[in-house]
Formats: C-alpha cells, structure tokens, sequence
C-alpha cells in the first residue's frame, strides 16, 4: 500500500499516511466546501489499510480549524479505525490544540466521547 503525502493550503490540510508504520497525521486549516473530495482518497487508503493495519496505529490530529463538512470527513475517517481494536490492533489518536483555542479543544472533547477509541488530548 503506497503513502499519501499532500502539502497543506490555505483551506485544506497537510496529510501524510504511511500505511506501513501504522502513522497517520492531519495538520492545519481544513475549511474546504469539497471536503469530501479532499478527503475521499484518504478514506479510500484507510479502508485498504484495514484488510492489513500496522499492530499499532498512531493517528495525530493538529488543526486549526475545521468546517463542518471536514468534521464529517474526520468523524467517517475515525469511526473507520474504531473497528481495528475489536480485531486487536492498538489505534492511538492524539488530538492537539492550542492552550487559547476552546473551539478545537472542545471538537476533540465530542470525538473523544462519541468514539471508542484510545483519545488522548494534547495541549501545545
């Protein structure tokens, strides 16, 4: 399975999957209105990734913020990786956010409560 490595622009975020290492990470400003399009690839890797998962998954969340169509795109994103610890992978999500950000430190907070996995927030 090839790695996704996708630079960060002013209205999407930095991606960089490796597939192989079991590591995942999202970083920036996702406030695109064709989130689904942006994300449609890395969902469509991820859901390969699942046949043949890493024993462990580390997966590092850092944005800035994200629009509700995103927040879609990361909820299906998560939900998909919920499935391996059931089939005894580990998955580690680490959540940042900045210490003056409430919005990202609470959008982390609902994903860590809806979600049934090992969510660790990190503040930066």
């Amino acid at each position: 399975m090839e790695s996704i490595e996708i630079a960060a622009t002013p209205e999407t975020p930095a991606v960089k999957f490796h597939p192989e290492r079991g590591y995942l990470e999202i970083k920036g400003r996702s406030l695109s209105e064709s989130s689904a399009k942006f994300y449609r690839p890395l969902l469509d890797s991820v859901e390969r990734y699942m046949f043949k998962p890493a024993p462990h998954t580390f997966v590092h969340i850092h944005f800035d913020y994200f629009n509700t169509a995103s927040a879609k795109c990361i909820v299906e994103l998560l939900k998909r990786l919920e499935h391996l610890p059931k089939k005894g992978f580990k998955v580690e999500v680490h959540w940042y956010y900045k210490a003056n950000e409430s919005t990202m430190h609470q959008a982390g907070m609902d994903y860590k409560t809806i979600l049934d996995l090992d969510f660790n927030m990190v503040k930066v």
